[in-house]
């Protein structure tokens, strides 16, 4: 009886446990995956947006190459929150961002390439 006791107090019960983040192998478990996590992100980005009031603007590229948009609050369009996004990103000697060649460098110099293409699908 006191073996059983000791081997359960050595077991780990419950609690958070960290796991690897690593890609899904499984084509069809990936875009089920995806699928439910853009709509798990669009649906905090509306909550960040009504609740604070800030023009949340989301672009996502599927893995079978599809676009997805998101624009908030209300009737803000993700073309629109761009627009002014890119009109505040032009080069001028007193930014602390530029923009240059599809390229983005933020306020610690950090760049990103940046593509907008015509072509996105909202939903």
């Amino acid at each position: 009886m006191e073996e059983n006791a000791v081997i359960l107090n050595k077991r780990n019960f419950g609690g958070r446990r960290k796991i690897q983040i690593k890609k899904i192998e499984k084509k069809k478990n990936l875009l089920v995956s995806f699928s439910k996590r853009r709509a798990g992100l669009f649906r905090k980005a509306e909550e960040y947006s009504k609740k604070s009031g800030a023009q949340v603007a989301i672009l996502v590229q599927s893995p079978g190459g599809r676009f997805f948009t998101f624009g908030g609050p209300d009737s803000a369009s993700v073309d629109s929150i761009l627009d002014q996004y890119l009109a505040g990103m032009m080069p001028s000697s007193s930014s602390s961002a530029s923009c240059k060649n599809g390229t983005v460098v933020d306020d610690q110099g950090k760049s990103k390439p940046v593509e907008i293409e015509e072509n996105t699908m909202e939903e």
